[in-house]
């Protein structure tokens, strides 16, 4: 404890002695961080916005299903699913490139589109720039810095609308290549009704119309015209129920094909609706709470931080500095 003590008043017999010193280090180092911070390091404008995911965008499930197990509400904000889902397109090169070709940001941030590795470059300042995450509260926040206010606020907001456009890309691509294949499945179902249909009539022909039906109202009259012992009656009526007998199985074969066509189609219509609607109309990804404007305030560099880290980082320096120079002078009197 005395050795502690001991040190800690050497160290202000140090400080003391070289007073003059350490006191024009710092004054020199409070006048040039202060000219750094201010001609050196570019200053920029920060802008913000602020979004929550929402938990569908497609119109059909969650407006025109009725009794849907997977609807969900259209007004309800979604979970972290969802905002991990839209973190993903925020930070995808699509929305990236998009808004580079549209602010030109090559020339905006001074980089030749001829240089080798043009793109890595833009896309470092771009990173280092602007900034996408999920805050503690399950929203989304996309921090932009520049040294043009408007360019900060437009750059933000840009990618609200960027994330609507990518999204809406991908539905609409899947909803055209799901509609296609619908539509081919759709045209061969025709054909094979067509052909069930021709099938159909050849039974029709030979008097084949409703197999219950007929089968019913001839063993009724077949069993009147017994109990009328009207065996002539009786044996027509019988001839007639074997030609029945003889056509019935390929024509509920055929009955149960197109049963299973025209089901088959009414669902495919229903999806092809569907699929139309979610194509044609959309509802917005996400929840906007804040969007961006442009600052009226510089948000970097903070001057008074610069200014007080570089006053305590060469303090300490110089302290160190003149104990070594204390201990050698220490060491060569003995």
């Amino acid at each position: 404890m005395k050795e502690d003590a001991f040190d800690f008043l050497w160290l202000l017999t140090l400080c003391k002695k070289n007073i003059k010193l350490i006191t024009i280090i710092l004054f020199l180092t409070v006048i040039a961080s202060s000219l750094v911070s201010v001609f050196v390091i570019e200053s920029k404008f920060q802008s913000s916005v602020l979004i929550y995911p929402t938990t569908t965008n497609s119109v059909s499930q969650a407006l025109l299903i009725k009794h849907n197990p997977y609807r969900k509400d259209v007004l309800e904000f979604g979970e972290e699913e969802e905002a991990e889902q839209l973190l993903q397109i925020l930070n995808s090169d699509e929305i990236r490139f998009a808004i580079v070709d549209k602010y030109n940001l090559y020339d905006h941030y001074g980089v030749s589109k001829t240089d080798e590795f043009h793109q890595t470059t833009i896309k470092k300042i771009y990173e280092s720039a602007i900034t996408i995450k999920k805050t503690k509260f399950n929203s989304i926040e996309i921090v932009v810095l520049d040294k043009n206010p408007e360019m900060a606020s437009n750059i933000a907001n840009e990618h609200l609308h960027q994330l609507d456009v990518v999204i809406n890309r991908v539905r609409e691509t899947r909803a055209s290549q799901a509609l296609i294949i619908l539509e081919k499945r759709k045209q061969l179902l025709y054909q094979e009704r067509n052909i069930t249909q021709d099938s159909l009539q050849y039974y029709r022909q030979n008097g084949i119309i409703s197999i219950t039906a007929q089968t019913e109202r001839l063993t009724e009259q077949y069993a009147i015209a017994l109990a009328a012992n009207n065996i002539a009656g009786a044996n027509r009526i019988r001839k007639e129920l074997d030609h029945i007998a003889e056509y019935a199985g390929g024509h509920d074969m055929l009955l149960r094909k197109t049963y299973a066509i025209e089901e088959e189609l009414s669902l495919i219509e229903f999806e092809t609706d569907r699929l139309s609607i979610d194509k044609d109309y959309s509802l917005e990804n996400k929840f906007i709470i804040n969007q961006a404007y442009p600052a009226d305030k510089k948000s970097y560099p903070i001057r008074w931080l610069i200014v007080f880290t570089s006053v305590i980082s060469v303090f300490v320096f110089t302290m160190f500095c003149l104990c070594v120079r204390d201990y050698l002078n220490c060491t060569d009197d003995k």
